[in-house]
Order: C-alpha cells, then structure tokens, then sequence
C-alpha cells in the first residue's frame, strides 16, 4: 500500500473478521478496502451491517477473479465501486482518487421540482430535508440532473461514475439506479427501455380561470 502513504492516507489493518467489525463500528474512516476473498470473512454481511449502522465511507471491494455476480452483489450491499483482483495499486490509486474527486465549485445548485443538488458541498435535499448518497451515487444522480433531458446510455453512466464503460458489471448501473431510486422515490428517474435513463421532468402546475 505505498500509494496509500505517498497519498498521505493513515491505513488500519486489519487480520480477521472481528478486527475489521470492531474497527468499523468504533472508528471513523474515509475508505474502506473490503477484501471479498478474505478467509473467514462474510463481506456482505460485514458491509451490510456496517450501511446499517449509518457507516459513510466509500467501501471499494476486492474481488477474486472469476465470480461474475461479485460486483453487483457488492453494490447492492452497499459498495461504491470494485476491483478484480489481481490489479495494479496504481488502478486502485487512480480510483481512489475519483471517488474523492468533487465537481467543480463553481457550478449553481441544480434543482428539478422537489430535488436539488448542490455542488458546492455535494449536498442533496428532497423537499428541503437532506438525503445521503454514497460517492457512486451522488456522481450518478449529477450526471442525470446537470442534462435532465438527456437519454443516459448504461454505458455513458458507467463513464460518469468510475471514470471507464468497460470491466463494468452489466448490471451495476442498475443497482445504482435502483438504490438511487428507494432514497428518492421510484418517479424521479425514468427508464427508457432499451436505451437508458433520464430524469422525470419537472411536474407544472396548471391554472384554469373561469
């Protein structure tokens, strides 16, 4: 993990299953590098619990080669993103460093009906109260709300979620959308079928006068 130190990161270990519970529940951390191969580990259950227990931190999970529902099981369970082992630190510097990315400051706040987003503190809010997204979810629900009537592609979205359509989960974007979904209510994102999705527009008010 020398690219963790080099980026000035404090790193915790830890050996087994216990350690890594304890270490969640009683400690505060940025990122979370979830090994799904560890040897008497339960990794969806470890992060479900921890997404239970209102843990905020981007979770990337280590993957073993060859399990081909593993990303969208560890999505679901409540991972940002995924690596398939073996790779390169510098593939996992590199998304660690997109994860942490923030857009621009110098962006207006964005809001379509009762939903706003805005990107100077990468804030969301649903009829004022605020919502919390995870890292992954927060760059999905932008990229849909800054061109709300564009037709995303999966493959677009992926691109605007971990920086590369390709070695993404077919489904991935889905389970994003579906999270995305149960936080904001199922009308605020439409699915075209056999295209992608947009963001449902805005509701106008109508007035009659007799």
């Amino acid at each position: 993990m020398e690219w963790a130190h080099r980026s000035g990161y404090e790193l915790d270990w830890a050996s087994s299953a216990y350690e890594a519970e304890l270490g969640l529940q009683y400690r505060t951390h940025e990122l979370v590098l979830l090994d799904f191969g560890s040897p008497g580990l339960d990794p969806i259950r470890l992060l479900r619990g921890y997404r239970r227990i209102g843990g905020r931190a981007t979770v990337i999970a280590m993957l073993p080669h060859g399990h081909f529902d593993s990303p969208a099981v560890a999505l679901d369970a409540g991972a940002d993103d995924y690596l398939v082992k073996p790779f390169e630190p510098e593939d996992l510097g590199a998304r660690t460093r997109l994860l942490f990315r923030r857009p621009p400051h110098d962006k207006a706040p964005v809001t379509i009906g009762n939903l706003a987003l805005n990107p100077l503190d990468c804030s969301v809010s649903l009829d004022g109260l605020p919502v919390a997204l995870r890292s992954s979810e927060y760059r999905l629900l932008v990229a849909l709300m800054n061109e709300p009537t564009r037709v995303f592609s999966r493959a677009e979205l992926a691109t605007q979620i971990y920086g590369r359509p390709r070695g993404v989960a077919g489904n991935a974007v889905d389970v994003l959308i579906h999270r995305l979904r149960h936080k904001l209510g199922g009308e605020k994102i439409v699915t075209v079928r056999g295209v992608g999705y947009r963001m449902r527009p805005a509701a106008r008010a109508c007035h009659f006068t007799e």
